[in-house]
């Protein structure tokens, strides 16, 4: 009966998916095109997806550089997800997109209508400038490849293979990902260029095998541009080359739009529906190889605050104690840190904070953020982001292994900033001494005095003479009974007294 039922679930399972990907791709057989009125519309009534910062440290710059990140509504670890890099203009960093191109609605709004499958959107600064670097924009292609794609992959529960990743940008961004992409096929098989700016390399460095590769290994290229945009010409020319060559691409023009918002926000809301149904969102037919599980990490020792397994809604930066340290909390965040051992019990918690604002709490949770409550960890402000203080409080009821749940919680605004944490376990009290064993109490008074010698002496005398043995007598434990266990206990008399 097992069996069947789990066939029958699967069964079930395999045919929505199907239906899903079914009605995506049939949708997307009508695109590119206008998009219905609203579709850049926050609305309320829909699940909503999280938009937050991420540090990483660039191996490009040499230094730490900032990201925002779209997770979709209800993001599990449990689950994968393909990764799509957008890319801004320039003059823009990775607030651009956000604060002027909704992509957190467009796509929020996508999913609640069925039309894309959920997939992670990660906002780069795509200047990767800094000391000694005479181009920012060329050097992006490094800091994507080998700092910020690695640590989106170790840090979130994604796909690492090609056919689940996809770069897209607008202006600057455009020719961004016709560069990148076209270069890295082997990384990235979709590309969405948004009226790409004259950072596009000439068609002789993007197809330098004349477009063979192009033609085997791109699996969707999409070139937009409003029709009045003096930028045209650019990826006018990459979408000539590619029909002439017979590379398929899509050519979505927007009429009467000019280098604006109008245009890279029809076209992400049209590429992220065409790019999932040419693949990008597919789920792997593979068994998808189980997580492994962290190794144990004691409670007793400090944890690094970003040694984080999981977290909603923090960011890592640099601390000025050393390494990093999670901050821009706000209420409602988490960390979590799983297989933490408690060994037998725990019962204080030690946090390293630091407040420019007026301090918050951390709530204290085993197994799950609902999970049970062991400790409430309250503190105030410390006059700055990176002046730290060492706050605790009591913990009760852990012992054994468990997944921690760090729980922020305060006012509005951003709270505090957290560097490491530990547990410890009360001090040891002292041992009591004990009383020394007292072979010679007879008569189990809990003293050794006279009477026991009177005991002794007199039932040895009209007993104990007649060879009787009685081994609570025997103080000096030679088997027998006689004056000299008399004299022994008459010396331990003297000496305990």
């Amino acid at each position: 009966m097992k069996r069947k039922a789990l066939s029958i679930l699967l069964t079930g399972l395999l045919i929505i998916t199907f239906l899903n990907v079914t009605a995506i791709m049939t949708t997307a057989a009508s695109l590119p095109t206008t998009p219905p009125s609203g579709y850049d519309k926050a609305q309320n009534n829909i699940p909503h997806g999280q938009v937050s910062y991420i540090n990483y440290q660039s191996t490009a710059t040499n230094s730490q550089r900032r990201a925002r990140i779209y997770l979709p509504p209800d993001y599990s670890t449990s689950k994968k997800y393909s990764v799509m890099y957008l890319l801004h203009g320039i003059g823009g960093n990775e607030d651009e997109w956000y604060t002027n191109g909704a992509p957190n609605v467009i796509l929020d709004n996508l999913l609640a209508a069925g039309k894309i499958q959920p997939f992670i959107c990660v906002l780069p600064n795509g200047n990767a400038t800094g000391t000694g670097i005479s181009d920012g924009w060329t050097n992006f292609t490094s800091d994507l490849i080998n700092s910020l794609m690695p640590y989106v992959e170790s840090h979130y529960s994604v796909y690492t293979d090609r056919i689940h990743r996809t770069v897209a940008g607008l202006s600057m961004g455009g020719g961004q990902a016709f560069n990148i992409g076209l270069l890295h096929l082997n990384l990235f098989p979709y590309i969405g260029a948004f009226s790409a700016a004259p950072d596009t390399l000439p068609n002789s460095q993007l197809f330098p095998d004349n477009g063979t590769a192009a033609k085997q290994q791109l699996k969707f290229l999409f070139i937009s541009y409003g029709t009045t945009d003096n930028l045209i010409n650019f990826g006018t020319g990459v979408h000539d080359f590619c029909d002439s060559h017979s590379i398929p691409n899509t050519y979505f023009l927007v009429q009467g739009a000019g280098h604006d918002w109008n245009v890279w926000k029809q076209s992400l809301w049209n590429y992220s529906q065409m790019v999932c149904a040419a693949g990008f969102t597919d789920q792997n037919t593979d068994t998808p190889t189980p997580e492994p599980t962290p190794m144990p990490r004691s409670a007793f020792n400090q944890i690094e605050a970003e040694d984080f397994n999981d977290q909603s809604g923090i960011q890592t930066e640099t601390c000025n104690e050393g390494g990093q340290d999670i901050g821009y909390i706000e209420n409602g965040d988490y960390a979590v840190y799983k297989n933490i051992n408690f060994g037998s019990g725990a019962e204080k918690f030690e946090a390293r904070i630091s407040s420019g604002a007026s301090g918050g709490n951390i709530e204290i949770r085993l197994d799950s953020i609902t999970g049970s409550v062991v400790g409430y960890c309250s503190f105030s402000g410390t006059g700055d982001w990176q002046t730290w203080t060492t706050a605790s409080c009591s913990a009760s009821g852990i012992s054994g292994t468990h997944d921690l749940y760090l729980k922020f919680t305060g006012n509005s605004g951003y709270l505090f900033n957290l560097n490491w944490w530990k547990f410890s376990t009360a001090p040891s009290s002292p041992t009591p001494t004990s009383k020394p064993t007292l072979k010679a109490d007879l008569n189990k008074d809990g003293v050794v005095n006279m009477a026991d010698v009177i005991l002794l002496a007199t039932t040895f005398n009209s007993v104990l003479g007649d060879g009787k043995y009685i081994a609570d007598y025997d103080i000096n434990g030679d088997k027998a009974i006689n004056m000299s266990d008399v004299v022994l206990i008459a010396n331990q008399f003297n000496s305990v007294s």
